[in-house]
């Protein structure tokens, strides 16, 4: 246990210590700090600065704070060669991280160049095409959210006029307790309502364009709701199926966002699925090429236990590591595997009821 302290100590140390940068940078200028078997430049450190938030930054403006930073890198390199004088460069969980780094450094290197969709810019007809053929993703219509007490009694039924009644009854009730009771519409919805569906959610209908309420309930009913706004309440509504008693609860505005909008959008997420389609090729090549057997018995023995301690996992941010999550969402992935391409603009989050 006290070893995986030391190692993760490391890694922690690491990353202030050996975050990437360019080896021009990190070896220009003259030398900060000197020991054993070690240098440590001006352009390294600055390197090492420069990787910092803006915010981290200013806090190394003075001589004392800059001393504090580089004895940081100056701990990490003594350690490191302890390290190295103690064996631990080949210790398992040593060369499993290493392993780890160098699958990053690979894909990043082969497929996940940041100014790459930029650079490599796809045919405007073929974003257009996209944008036409996925119009549901940028086009929302207006849409209002709806509460009802509801009635089952169709035109000309026995039942319609004594439905009509106790419609009418609550929304008297309705009319004398609203002001000073906030929950009145939905204890009519408890007490009245016929229509187990929205009963068991206070009568909530959800959130429905003109269209939804045509094709759900008749024109008639769409063109009283519609418009109803947020706390206001329908008279008694007679359709040809049904009573209803509604409350506006909330409304969305249109949605309506045009190619030249999504455009840039559009462009990353079908250059990302490119370089994902590489990538699988690749990768299958590889693996046939390393001609890669499975045992399958001895797979189905491996034990799996809950009550077992972590192991180091991988490391934050590491694509398909064992153990880590990183950019390409939660799960594991197998390893080395690129971040999967996300929705160029997916759907928007239904706007907040005003």
């Amino acid at each position: 246990m006290l070893r995986r302290i030391v190692l993760l100590g490391l890694v922690a140390l690491a990353a202030t210590a050996c975050q990437p940068g360019s080896k021009d940078s990190k070896k220009s200028g003259p030398a900060v700090a000197t020991g054993n078997g070690f240098t440590i430049t001006a352009g390294e450190m600055k390197a090492r600065l420069d990787e910092q938030s803006p915010f981290i930054r200013a806090r190394y403006s003075t001589l004392e704070r800059k001393k504090e930073f580089l004895d940081n890198l100056i701990r990490f390199e003594v350690l490191a060669r302890e390290a190295e004088r103690q064996g631990l460069a080949n210790d398992p969980d040593v060369q499993l991280t290493l392993k780890k780094v160098m699958v990053q450094k690979l894909v990043q290197k082969n497929f996940q160049d940041a100014n790459g969709a930029a650079a490599e810019a796809m045919p405007e007809a073929d974003l257009q095409k996209y944008y036409d053929e996925h119009k549901a993703e940028y086009y929302r219509p207006r849409r209002v959210r709806l509460a009802a007490v509801v009635w089952n009694a169709p035109a000309g039924s026995p039942e319609r006029a004594a439905k009509v009644a106790l419609a009418k009854k609550a929304l008297a009730k309705l009319k004398a307790e609203e002001k000073k009771n906030t929950l009145a519409f939905a204890q009519l919805v408890n007490e009245f309502s016929e229509d187990a569906a929205s009963k068991a959610t206070a009568g909530d209908l959800g959130f429905k364009s003109r269209e939804d309420l045509e094709k759900a309930y008749s024109k008639e009913f769409a063109d009283v709701t519609f418009n109803l706004q947020p706390g206001a309440t329908s008279g008694v509504l007679e359709t040809a199926n049904a009573v209803y008693l509604v409350k506006g609860t909330g409304e969305q505005d249109e949605l309506n966002r045009t190619f030249e909008q999504v455009k840039a959008q559009i462009q990353t997420k079908l250059y990302r699925e490119k370089k994902t389609k590489e990538f699988d090729g690749w990768l299958k090549k590889l693996r046939d090429d390393a001609k890669v057997s499975i045992d399958e018995k001895a797979l189905e023995a491996v034990e799996v236990s809950a009550a077992a301690p972590a192991g180091m996992g991988g490391m934050p941010g590491m694509p398909g590591m064992p153990g880590g999550h990183g950019p390409m969402g939660a799960g594991p992935r197998p390893m080395g595997a690129p971040a999967p391409a996300p929705a160029a603009a997916p759907a928007p989050a239904p706007a907040p009821a005003k």
